[in-house]
């Protein structure tokens, strides 16, 4: 990545996964994709530490969620977020629930999710980044990673269940 066409082609081989996390962390496709142009900016400069790195992927991913939870901080401070009465009132709104519905309803979920199941679950199943890529990029180990996404899979899936089951058990 020394010259200027090692760095575009491999900027263009991460946007769309730099993009797809930031888009988890942020729900903004305007910020999501300042946060894009930021990283990669980041990364020209830092390009002999990401080349050095083992993953130089897992690297970049980690700038872009550090600055995607900076902006998400930021801008917390200034709104709040949707809860989980508001998902359950969409779910309510009608039988047939469509598929973007679900879709809408499945990301929220998961961005409630502590941040590290979070991230382990886009990265394995949206991304579909190897466990040992994962356990770099949260600084943990691939056992934990395994146990993060399992425990995401199963929250979202109790509360799809408890949103379709409308709180009926």
């Amino acid at each position: 990545m020394k010259t200027e066409t090692q760095y575009v082609e491999f900027v263009n081989s991460l946007r769309d996964t730099v993009y797809r996390l930031a888009r988890s962390i942020i729900t903004d496709d305007v910020e999501a994709e300042d946060i894009v142009q930021d990283v990669f900016e980041r990364v020209w400069r830092a390009r002999d530490a990401v080349l050095a790195s083992q993953y130089p992927r897992a690297y970049v991913c980690r700038m872009a969620h550090n600055l995607a939870i900076d902006r998400q901080r930021a801008k917390q401070r200034v709104q709040s977020f949707m809860g989980v009465e508001s998902i359950t009132a969409m779910a309510d709104g009608d039988n047939e629930t469509t598929t973007n519905d679900m879709a809408m309803i499945t990301r929220r979920l998961i961005s409630q999710l502590p941040e590290k199941q979070r991230l382990a679950i886009h990265m394995r199943d949206i991304e579909g980044y190897e466990m040992d890529e994962i356990a770099s990029l949260l600084e943990s180990d691939e056992a934990s990673v395994r146990v993060n996404i399992s425990r995401a899979r199963k929250s979202v899936r109790e509360q799809l269940i408890k949103l379709m089951n409308y709180g009926v058990k």
